[in-house]
């Protein structure tokens, strides 16, 4: 389900718009209208503020998992991984023995698709910024795309259970590790 609340600034800068022309051109009743808008957008930012969707719940949950890669915290990362799925973080461990990730690495273009049910999601990502490759030393600027499947659990937590990693070019699956 997509919420007008996903990015909410588009209808309040039109609101807010509106409202400010009725205060510089309008009269008496315009003025009273401007009044309204200018409040109703800014009734709009505060639910906005208070609704947090599962695209912005799993969004957050992806930001503290590149948190805790580049803090080299495993238990910030396994912290969002499904206990069904233990590989990943035998995979996330390895990562960390290959590569340290900076702090100017971001994540980008963060798409969910939430399953008929909402009891899973896939989250497709792109991901920026250096890494350093261990065994060299040496800083590469990478551009990295990936998909994820994420399950709700019974007390209404995301956990990852599955990840692909994309090429960021033609979207064909690679290797979770792979140097490409």
């Amino acid at each position: 389900m997509s919420w007008i609340t996903e990015n909410p600034w588009p209808g309040i800068l039109a609101i807010a718009g509106t409202g400010l022309v009725l205060l510089i051109v309008g009269t008496g009743r315009t003025k009273a209208a401007s009044l309204i808008c200018i409040l109703l957008a800014v009734a709009l930012y505060v639910v906005e503020s208070m609704i947090v969707t599962t695209g912005e719940q799993l969004e957050a949950n992806l930001n503290e998992m590149l948190d805790g890669f580049k803090n080299r915290d495993i238990t910030q990362i396994a912290s969002h991984l499904s206990a069904d799925a233990q590989g990943l973080k035998e995979t996330a461990n390895e990562g960390l023995q290959l590569v340290d990730v900076s702090r100017s690495f971001h994540i980008k273009d963060v798409d969910t698709k939430l399953s008929d049910d909402g009891k899973s999601a896939w989250v497709e990502l792109r991901g920026n910024g250096l890494l350093t490759v261990k065994s060299s030393n040496t800083p590469y600027h990478t551009a990295t795309r990936w998909k994820t499947l994420w399950k709700q659990h019974s007390d209404g937590t995301w956990k990852l259970v599955e990840v692909h990693r994309l090429n960021p070019v033609n979207g064909d699956e690679i290797g979770i590790l792979a140097a490409e």
